[in-house]
């Protein structure tokens, strides 16, 4: 995987900051240049050099570059699928508890925004299998990808339905972007370790519910939740301290659950299984107390 401190090289992904601190994207290329609004910005000039430094245009406006983050690479990266967004990033690899190491699976490949962030994470020892059947939406996030980290061997993709075929053993952790996510639940669970973590993303809360049924049918999966995450940025400037006027609202929910032994569950008494509605009994127990 590339790294962020070493110099920039051909094909690297660029930042540009103006004095307005507005940001700028572009890939560098020998021999081109990067026109904003009549300001170019030669890229032999950036080739070679490590981030952080200031760069004049020809009309000596200033502008300084920078490596993209991982966020800066999400948002402005090519994209055939609608991507999965930082803040949800964030939540699924924190909540899904990926480590360096971790053997993977995630379904909906798309642009690549949930691969390259498990990667990063799983690091060299680890693997991440991706699912899709699109092969246009697997060439472009393939593109981006290796833009952003270079050569990843330790990425397969299937060109495969993960609804009818699973073929990965002894999974560590599996994330869905699928419309269908529950359809993977019965294939999948027999794949999956003792343990291991099951995250889905879905736009709607019909898709969350359809998926936590599913779970729940299997009779396998323990900590079921779902949640949804809202960012609100601030601008503090002088006397000026309040929230900006437009945030980042719903994108989607994130539904996990943890794998158990499918044994244990049998040798439970049915009453030791707590279910919505013996949740729903008991808090209006505790009411009526």
């Amino acid at each position: 995987m590339k790294n962020p401190s070493l110099p920039f090289a051909e094909n690297d992904p660029a930042i540009f900051y103006d004095r307005k601190e507005r940001l700028y994207y572009d890939v560098l290329r020998s021999g081109r240049q990067t026109n904003i609004r009549g300001d170019l910005l030669p890229h032999d000039q950036i080739i070679g050099r490590t981030e952080g430094f200031l760069l004049q245009s020809q009309r000596a406006k200033p502008f300084w570059v920078f490596r993209p983050t991982l966020n800066d690479h999400v948002v402005h990266m090519r994209r055939g699928a609608t991507v999965i967004y930082p803040k949800d990033l964030g939540l699924m690899l924190q909540y899904a508890d990926v480590y360096p190491g971790a053997k993977v699976v995630e379904a909906g490949l798309g642009s690549g925004s949930l691969a390259t962030t498990l990667l990063r994470m799983v690091g060299p020892e680890g693997s991440v299998t991706s699912y899709d059947v699109r092969q246009d939406f697997i060439d472009l996030a393939k593109r981006n990808m290796l833009r952003f980290l270079g050569e990843t061997p330790n990425h397969l993709v299937r060109v495969a339905d993960i609804y009818t075929t699973f073929e990965d053993e002894n999974v560590d952790r599996l994330l869905l972007d699928v419309p269908e996510p529950w359809r993977v639940i019965p294939l999948a669970t027999p794949r999956l370790r003792a343990g291991a973590i099951v995250c889905s993303y879905s736009p709607t809360i019909i898709q969350s519910k359809s998926f936590v049924e599913a779970l729940r049918a299997e009779r396998s999966y323990m900590a079921i939740h779902t949640v949804e995450s809202l960012v609100r940025s601030w601008n503090i400037l002088g006397l000026s301290v309040r929230p900006e006027l437009r945030m980042v609202g719903h994108t989607g929910f994130l539904t996990f659950a943890r794998k158990a032994e499918t044994a244990s569950f049998a040798q439970a008494a049915p009453d030791e299984i707590e279910t919505p509605e013996s949740e729903t009994t008991d808090k209006e127990h505790e009411s009526q107390a």
